[in-house]
């Protein structure tokens, strides 16, 4: 954005709010420039200052309170943080089911709980699966089970995979494919490590791909990875532990990157090479 346009939004709430409650919602909060969002959200302060009805509504992925501390507000800690991550297996399956029967179609438990399973309850996939069923079953008098959902999966199977070519194209431009095929292993017998242990795999994978492996450069590694959406860091009555952002997007990229390495191993510097990937 331009001066005059970062202007005019951060101007923006204090002209509205005149007229009566606003409510300002910002999705991918988690990519906004670090200046702009100071600007706007010492704005929205402002006007709140004055007793103007404004409220401020920021999403993004679970790291997201960390990038708004590079903003430099430090009124900031006053907010409330709502924090979500993967669904449940109860709210994938009324996530899918609510829609069907809005829609006058039902959907079987088993079928159900295969979209859950599958999904890992992450909701772009859930948004996949859901518009894969609705194409592929459009008798509303019969009930989607097992058989419609191995008809459909491996449509989803492709959207899931090219989801995961873009994934693993951001790693390789950061240099951290080799260390998240790394992570994939360490977490394949655990869905929480605790920080100690993701920065230790961390430096290990560094220093076997010859890279400085410093805490500096340890925890920039953590943090790009955060950034990416491919670890999440959860804090927990005052404990802390990482968890895959999406499981099977570690195993895309264990199976990836073995499957790349002339000794069918994990680690090496051959996968910052960014070639095309598939499952």
């Amino acid at each position: 954005m331009s001066d005059p346009e970062v202007g005019g939004l951060t101007r923006l709430p204090g002209r509205r709010a005149r007229r009566g409650p606003l409510l300002v919602a910002l999705d991918e909060a988690h990519k906004m420039d670090p200046e702009l969002g100071r600007d706007l959200l010492n704005a929205v302060q402002h006007v709140q200052g004055e007793d103007r009805p404004v409220m401020l509504l920021l999403a993004g992925t679970p790291d997201l309170p960390r990038h708004l501390n590079t903003m430099e507000a430090s009124f900031r800690d006053r907010c409330k943080d709502l924090p979500i991550g993967r669904l449940s297996s109860e709210d994938v399956a009324d996530a899918v089911r609510i829609p069907l029967e809005d829609g006058g179609r039902s959907i079987q438990a088993d079928a159900l709980e295969a979209v859950a399973r599958e999904s890992h309850g992450y909701p772009f996939f859930l948004q996949l699966w859901g518009e894969a069923i609705w194409d592929a079953c459009p008798d509303p008098h019969s009930p989607i089970g097992l058989g419609e959902i191995a008809l459909v999966r491996p449509r989803f199977q492709t959207a899931q995979s090219r989801f995961y070519d873009k994934r693993c194209e951001g790693l390789t431009r950061a240099r951290l494919l080799p260390v998240a095929a790394d992570l994939a292993e360490l977490f394949a017998d655990a869905e929480r490590r605790s920080p100690g242990e993701v920065e230790e795999a961390v430096r290990a994978s560094l220093e076997r791909s010859g890279r400085p492996a410093a805490e500096a450069e340890v925890s920039a590694a953590c943090d790009r990875l955060r950034d990416l959406g491919y670890i999440w860091r959860v804090v927990h009555q005052l404990t802390p532990w990482y968890e895959p952002g999406i499981p099977s997007l570690m195993r895309f990229v264990e199976r990836a990157v073995s499957a790349r390495s002339p000794e069918g191993g994990v680690s090496g510097a051959a996968a910052d090479n960014p070639a095309a990937m598939s499952p």
